[in-house]
Formats: structure tokens, sequence, C-alpha cells
């Protein structure tokens, strides 16, 4: 790479990062769903170090490249359109790796749009294998949906900070646990990355109790124009019982009192759980795939 310098991030570059990744996603897919407060949550993850973690890309005084490590596996690395071709996403692509290995990580992984052809044929020409699919859904609302009437001995109610904290973290790393390889992080991060994430408010998530146990949970994300169910997990034993799709629905219904019209998730093929969101009205308006390599 030639005329531009690098360093790690910082949480003040929040809005240029946003910028970079968002026009990644709008020249693939037309629509972007990155925003500052998720580079935001990533920094405040006690285990990220942004000095070994980040990396940003710099021609004069504007950010043009941007790199992120996150958790156990998974990689980011996005470069401004306008300032492809110049070596910078290849360069980007190797410390991705590096870090990695300085992380102590086995491998290293990055999803990616199946409309972002130049990126899947770096990788590939890396030795990049493709793996798990992975859909985007939305829904978009016309109403505030009725709830959805649980079985008896279920109840939702909203989360109570201090009391609900490790239940809820718990049974996420539990069911997330199932179908992914790599551990979804410690509590204090997702408490950091989740209950400080800046705009949390108790109703972002939503719980099932059965007693005094949290059996199903939803985590919410409020964004400028959507509601995001970043996750959505219930206990093994007291699946197949609508606790799910009750979440949703409840989900839905916060989103259309807060005023936003649009609900989103992310999955992939390994949760099985398409159908269910297919169920309950969402579509999906972007696939991607994930790619790894062992290092």
């Amino acid at each position: 790479m030639k005329d531009v310098e690098t360093g790690p991030l910082t949480p003040a570059d929040a809005a240029a990062v946003a910028r970079v990744w968002r026009a990644c996603e709008e020249h693939a897919d037309g629509r972007a769903l990155f925003t500052e407060e998720d580079f935001l949550a990533t920094c405040a993850r006690p285990s990220t170090k942004l000095e070994r973690d980040t990396v940003g890309v710099r021609d004069g005084d504007e950010l043009v490249g941007v790199g992120m490590l996150h958790g156990d596996e998974d990689a980011f690395v996005g470069v401004l359109p306008s300032h492809r071709g110049r070596g910078i996403g290849a360069a980007l692509l190797r410390w991705s790796q590096d870090a990695a290995r300085a992380a102590g990580h086995a491998r290293t992984c990055q999803t990616l749009s199946v409309n972002d052809r130049s990126a899947i044929a770096l990788l590939e020409a890396g030795g990049y294998e493709r793996g798990w699919e992975g859909w985007i859904f939305h829904v978009e609302l016309d109403r505030e949906p009725d709830p959805r009437a649980l079985a008896p001995g279920y109840a939702l109610r909203e989360f109570v900070a201090g009391r609900d904290d490790r239940a809820v973290h718990r049974l996420v790393e539990d069911a997330f646990g199932e179908w992914r390889d790599a551990d979804e992080g410690t509590f204090e991060d997702w408490a950091a990355a989740t209950l400080g994430r800046p705009g949390f408010v108790p109703e972002h998530i939503g719980t099932v109790v059965r007693g005094e146990e949290v059996v199903a949970v939803a985590v919410l994300i409020r964004e400028k124009d959507a509601l995001w169910v970043a996750q959505l997990a219930v206990e093994r034993s007291h699946r197949g019982r609508g606790l799910a799709r009750a979440l949703l629905v409840h989900a839905f219904a916060i989103a259309w009192r807060s005023g936003l019209r649009r609900c989103g998730l992310a999955t992939d093929a390994r949760t099985g759980a398409r159908g269910l969101y297919e169920h309950v009205g969402m579509r999906v308006t972007r696939t991607t795939w994930e790619y790894a390599k062992l290092l």
C-alpha cells in the first residue's frame, strides 16, 4: 500500500468507521445496516484490545479502510469502494490473519454478502473455504401485532437489571453454544456490549419465565429506522412451545410503539430457524456466506 498510513482505531473513529462499513454494504446490497453504536459496542468489550484487534487505513485525513477482530474467530474487513484496486483489501486480509494469530485464534472467519464478489474472490484466492449460508431477515409492519398467548405456566416480562443479567447471558451462551464453535464471550463482554450499548433500555430485553427461571430471551437493539433482534434464545427443554414466536411478536410490538415500522435479524443455516422467521412474516433481504481459514 502506497501513500496511506495505518494504525489502531479508537472510539473517536466511530463515525468514520461506520461511513466506511456502510459504504461497503451499500455498494454490495444497496442498503447499510452497520452503525456507529455497533463499533462502540465492540470497543466497550473488555476483551477487545484496540491496539491488537483493530486497524484503520488512512489516505491523508480520510479513513478509507478498516479491519476488526471480534470474539474468537470473526474478522471484519472493509475498504471504501472508491479506494479499491490499490492493494488495501489484500493488506487488511493479511493483517486480519496476523492479528488473529497474535490473539491466539485457531482460525479466522469473515461473513460476506453473496453480492460482494471482489471480496469473495480475494478470500478464495487466499485459501478460505466457504461454510455456512446465512441470511438477513426483515419484516415491514403495518400495524401493532396482537400478543401471542403463552402456554400455561409461562409469563413474558421485562428484563430487570441487576437481577436477570447473568441468567440472560447464560441462556444466550448455552443456546448459541449448541451450534457455534467459538465462545460467545464472557459475561463482562456481553454486559458491556449489550447493557452498556448507547441507547439501551430494559425494554430491549424481553424475557419469558417459568416461575422464577428465565427460559427464553430476546435481546433487541434500536437503530435509526428499525428494531434489530440481536439474540433470540430458548432453553432446550422449553422449546416447541411457541416461546420464540411470542418473543418475536413482542419485539414487533415494541418496534411499533417506538415509532419504527421495520424489524430485522440475522441467522444462518446452523440454527434451523429460517422457517420460524418466515412463519411470522419475515423475509430474506440479504444472503451471506461464511468464509473460514485455519491459521
